[in-house]
């Protein structure tokens, strides 16, 4: 079975090798392929588009990487002309029995219109941005972001409009891609709504996402762990709810004065001037720092920098609790980690996130945006040693089994033989 994989993202193997500006990330997806690379009846190729790039091709190891050439913002926009042909060369190039593209938010998939339709196509979902807007919206609902959008951000330059507007973009190409397309992989019951209220006749496949590498190897104890020590994978933009997490740590300050909550904030600085926040800062993050310091928490919250793999998976055993605030996920990355890892966790049941945990089992649950239930469940956490590990054991029985590398390589294997099938047989969708 030839193979072909479409992503923004070059693999590590290549990328000494690639001309221009190519997008790296993605991480998660590596153990899959690499895993599906080891069977001997399967062929691998992956395609990229890469900035300012070039039409390449190179072996490794027995896989074949392509690269083609991408303009600025070349995946958000209708797939031009030329850009159609080198994907079709490509394709033509490698022959698949079928594609496995990584991404709808992303033009790949619309060359579906181009592609012989006999090789059929399939799409993972990621996000899903016409699901996600409304809800980046809401999460700024009771946040009057005018009084903090710097001179940059009135210009059109960054800022949570200038967010909202590009997802609204998005939003357009998502739907074009999901109703062009006829199969797509999910994993969470979340997704599997989405995708039948934007395509009633899509065929939906169940598939586990893997996780970055060091998450298999890292274990969390209540012992080593840092005591009151809370990290957030993310809160970049409000949808993460950071803000929420900001107000529950006001409320449990006197109660534990050694609190922390640790998160990448690269983009978000305490110290900066009021001249230097007037003219160039983010909106979202003036208004952080503006709470912080109105909540009297400036000692308690702690930015990062960008974190590699490595060291988010030992920020995760350092934290006593791992906390998931946002308005809206699918199947998020970090929950999955903070469970392998075995971190105990409190989230917001939203989206997919209900296909991941059970409350009081293999995590805790708070009503999305209530600061007040967030500060009582990390208390919970805090003052139960037994429901802490009792947490942390249930979550890591249950990401072992649902990460297993070798369990999901079988699992895509049985999909993409599946869809080959079924693509020249009538099937009923969403059984």
């Amino acid at each position: 079975m030839r193979i072909l994989w479409i992503t923004a993202d070059v693999l590590y193997p290549f990328l000494p090798f690639v001309e221009g500006n190519p997008s790296q990330g993605g991480s998660w997806i590596d153990p899959l392929f690499f895993s599906l690379a080891k069977n001997k009846d399967i062929q691998l190729g992956i395609l990229s588009p890469v900035l300012n790039g070039k039409n390449q091709v190179k072996d490794i190891d027995g896989i074949i990487y392509f690269t083609i050439p991408m303009p600025k913002n070349g995946t958000t926009k209708p797939i031009t002309k030329e850009m159609t042909n080198d994907y079709l060369t490509a394709i033509a190039d490698f022959k698949p029995d079928i594609i496995h593209i990584h991404g709808i938010e992303k033009n790949f998939g619309l060359i579906r219109k181009h592609v012989d339709s006999n090789i059929p196509i399939v799409c993972s979902i990621q996000g899903i941005i016409n699901a996600y807007v409304p809800y980046l919206q809401f999460s700024i609902a009771d946040i009057f972001l005018d009084k903090y959008r710097s001179i940059k951000n009135k210009l059109g330059r960054g800022g949570i409009k200038t967010w909202i507007n590009d997802w609204l973009k998005y939003n357009h190409l998502e739907q074009e891609i999901t109703k062009e397309n006829q199969y797509f992989i999910g994993r969470t019951t979340w997704d599997k709504a989405q995708i039948k209220a934007l395509n009633p006749n899509a065929y939906y496949f169940h598939g586990e996402e893997l996780l970055r590498t060091p998450f298999y190897s890292k274990e969390w104890k209540l012992s080593t762990c840092n005591q009151h020590q809370i990290f957030m994978s993310s809160a970049a933009y409000p949808i993460k709810g950071f803000h929420i997490a900001l107000k529950a740590i006001a409320l449990l300050k006197k109660k534990y004065p050694n609190i922390k909550l640790i998160a990448p904030l690269s983009s978000f600085k305490t110290d900066t001037s009021f001249i230097w926040d007037f003219l160039f800062a983010e909106d979202y993050a003036r208004f952080l720092k503006n709470e912080i310091f109105r909540l009297d928490i400036k000692d308690h919250v702690y930015a990062t920098k960008r974190l590699s793999a490595e060291e988010m998976a030992e920020c995760f055993t350092e934290a006593h609790v791992f906390v998931l605030s946002s308005f809206v996920e699918n199947s998020p990355n970090s929950l999955g980690e903070a469970m392998m890892i075995g971190t105990p966790t409190i989230v917001a049941p939203v989206g997919g996130v209900m296909s991941m945990v059970t409350d009081n089992e293999s995590t805790l649950m708070f009503p999305s945006g209530d600061h007040a239930f967030l500060a009582y469940q990390i208390d919970a956490l805090f003052s139960n040693n037994e429901l802490a590990n009792k947490i942390s054991t249930s979550a890591k029985l249950i990401a072992k089994k649902r990460h297993d590398i070798l369990d999901a390589t079988s699992q895509y294997i049985d999909i993409y033989k599946k869809i080959i099938e079924l693509h020249y047989e009538n099937f009923t969708p969403f059984q």
